[in-house]
């Protein structure tokens, strides 16, 4: 006979929920987050043809990027902060062609750091981690606000995009559910010199 009562039951494991997340940027909570896509990983393949036959091969692992919602708040504006963070790059309009301002150009390295890094947690109903994606030498590829509606009573809200090198995950919670507050990384980069 089943337990009726198995989703209550004292031990009995809830499932992850998509409404608890945090997004943080540079360690700061992004608290205007309103949706953020999860890391996904895609494997190329090449393919080989030997008469009637074709064998397929893995290839490199391609990490997508990743899209949020913002909802823009009058103050602090996501809007403004996303600019803010764009011209950090090193993204200036050449207003004179005589400076030598108006030759710069972004870097990757102002792009990742202006942005700082992004996590986004996935946690449980008492808000502790259930797994963390870190996204690597991430920046910003779109920013695109909302537009204007007279007949809308919407939130304005931002669309972004970010592009990133890999991400990290990390789970909290073993294989019988036991919490690990210092969490188990998947898809780190090691030192192959290191013993």
């Amino acid at each position: 006979m089943t337990n009726a009562n198995f989703w209550t039951a004292p031990g009995a494991v809830d499932p992850k929920r998509t409404f608890r997340f945090k997004v943080t940027f540079g360690g700061d909570a992004v608290w205007w987050a309103k949706d953020v896509d999860q890391p996904q990983a895609t494997v190329g393949t090449t393919e080989h043809d030997f008469m009637i036959h074709k064998f397929y091969y893995p290839g490199k692992v391609t990490w997508n990027q990743v899209a949020l919602t913002l909802v823009d708040p009058v103050t602090p504006g996501a809007l403004d902060s996303l600019l803010t963070i764009l011209r950090n790059t090193g993204y200036k309009i050449p207003g004179d062609p005589t400076r030598e301002e108006a030759f710069s150009s972004i870097s990757k390295a102002n792009a990742t750091t202006s942005l700082g890094q992004v996590q986004i947690d996935v946690l449980d109903a008492d808000g502790q981690r259930l797994h963390t994606w870190d996204l690597n030498n991430s920046f910003i590829m779109e920013i695109t606000p909302s537009k204007l509606d007279y007949a809308s009573e919407d939130l304005m809200t931002v669309a972004l995009t970010l592009k990133y090198d890999w991400a990290t995950y990390t789970s909290y919670v073993g294989s019988e559910g036991s919490r690990n507050e210092a969490g188990t990384s998947l898809f780190t980069i090691q030192d192959n010199n290191q013993s």
